[in-house]
């Protein structure tokens, strides 16, 4: 079920009445997210639900009953093992399965691997991210042991089990157990859906059809500034595509009295890598950071150890991003990234003052284009289907005819250059937004955004907006 479809708006139009009824009951309410979630994922394939609930099942009994038996390395050692095993199965087993057999072979071992066709399960990355929440929060005292339904509304709320954000379970959990629950910021929550709509079937869907999806599927057809468009455009499509869906969830989860975390922060006015991830999808930063890259030994272990590690939580990243070469080598580019930065600060330490000064504001802009530049360099190899698809966009913004082809495309790449200029008047706009929209009477709400959504659908592209980040 979409989140933009009719079905949906009419089941959580229902369901919110229903659940606000229930107001002075709390775990009545969980029951009803509980039951609301299980749905909204059985109604995607009813093998997803059997899943999550096999898994709540494995993470309850790890945490809540073996953990006091086991010593916490026990623990996470199970953990870790249930966490492969799912991704090996459901996610990179077919694409390992062929090479397994062949490597096998090689070393005369002749052994039949089985084929299996398998959908990765709805949400599975992310439940298996709250469930790593939860049971390191357990065992480093964090946190007290949840109730089973608890636990299992943790790992199955239906707003973030799609495409997140991810949900601390030290910040999440006490939300789960509160003795009352209220609506959260209407008129935000309101604001931020409209938001998303905006985002995804306006901005989004309108770049990807119209100049990313075409190239992106055969770059061979294309010249090379039909690619850098193209490029650009898929940049701004899966910013505003998963910014998107983060008001939406966002503005829902307000709704239903919960808060879930920040997760952008306009990130295309990093500076550098370092910064952009500190803007971009920040749940699954800090996640990194706190239990791969510091579990690695972050930087105790001196400078080039430090180094190392954000090369290996950066490919790591890029491994869970999805099956293949492109996405081993999206993560290491920004983990070579982060250590030349590195370098940088080391050789030149960075200013730490504001830039008030023409020259200051000039380096400022000139290092925003330049991470751009480079984020969109490492997109190419994010958003392509195979290696070949990559090298070939590659191959074709170098060849012969280049400074022609740009030409030609000068208006598209102006107008692209333009977006990136004014994206911080964009962001100032929406802060200062934030400033005045709590003095609008609530009596002023539904006519203007009923209208302001009208002219949305109309200059919209047919169709349902998809959730990039739902495919990880």
């Amino acid at each position: 079920m979409n989140f933009f479809s009719f079905e949906f708006l009419a089941s959580f139009t229902a369901f919110f009445l229903i659940y606000w009824l229930c107001q002075k009951k709390p775990r009545l309410q969980n029951i009803l997210l509980i039951t609301a979630s299980y749905l909204f994922v059985f109604l995607f394939r009813a093998s997803f639900a059997y899943v999550l609930a096999g898994y709540t099942l494995f993470i309850y009994l790890l945490t809540n009953v073996l953990s006091s038996r086991l010593s916490a390395r026990a623990v996470y050692s199970l953990l870790a093992a249930g966490i492969i095993g799912c991704f090996t199965v459901f996610k990179y087993y077919g694409f390992m399965q062929e090479s397994l057999q062949s490597a096998l072979l090689q070393a005369g071992v002749e052994v039949e691997l089985p084929v299996i066709s398998v959908l990765a399960p709805l949400g599975l990355s992310f439940y298996a991210f709250h469930s790593v929440s939860y049971v390191v929060s357990v065992c480093r005292k964090e946190i007290e042991k949840a109730p089973f339904l608890d636990v299992v509304l943790y790992l199955c709320f239906f707003p973030s089990i799609v495409a997140g954000p991810i949900n601390r379970a030290k910040a999440f959990m006490p939300q789960v157990q509160a003795a009352s629950r209220e609506i959260i910021d209407y008129k935000k929550a309101l604001l931020l859906i409209t938001l998303a709509m905006v985002k995804l079937f306006l901005f989004s869907a309108y770049l990807s059809e119209n100049f990313a999806n075409p190239v992106f599927s055969s770059p061979v057809n294309y010249s090379a500034g039909e690619i850098l468009v193209a490029v650009y455009a898929y940049a701004w499509n899966i910013y505003f595509n998963f910014s998107g869906y983060t008001n939406l969830v966002t503005g829902i989860a307000m709704l239903l009295g919960f808060r879930v975390p920040l997760n952008f922060s306009a990130p295309y006015l990093a500076t550098n890598l370092k910064e952009f991830w500190a803007r971009w999808h920040i749940s699954l930063s800090t996640f990194i950071r706190d239990y791969i890259y510091i579990p690695l030994g972050g930087n105790r272990k001196g400078w080039l150890r430090m180094n190392l590690n954000a090369f290996i939580a950066m490919v790591i990243s890029g491994i869970w991003h999805g099956v293949g070469l492109p996405f081993i080598i999206w993560g290491a580019l920004h983990g070579l990234g982060i250590v030349l930065m590195n370098i940088k600060h080391k050789l030149l330490p960075p200013r730490t003052e504001p830039a008030e000064t023409l020259w200051q504001k000039t380096g400022v802009w000139t290092a925003r284009i330049f991470t751009f530049h480079v984020l969109c360099l490492t997109w190419i190899f994010f958003r392509s289907a195979t290696l070949s698809d990559a090298v070939t966009m590659l191959t074709q913004l170098t060849a012969d005819g280049f400074i022609a082809s740009v030409i030609a495309s000068a208006p598209l790449i102006i107008a692209f250059w333009l977006l990136l200029f004014i994206y911080p008047l964009c962001v100032s706009l929406y802060h200062r937004a934030g400033h005045y929209y709590q003095r609008i009477s609530w009596i002023w709400y539904p006519l203007p955004l009923a209208l302001f959504m009208t002219l949305v659908f109309i200059f919209s592209p047919s169709g349902m907006p998809g959730f990039i980040y739902a495919n990880f």
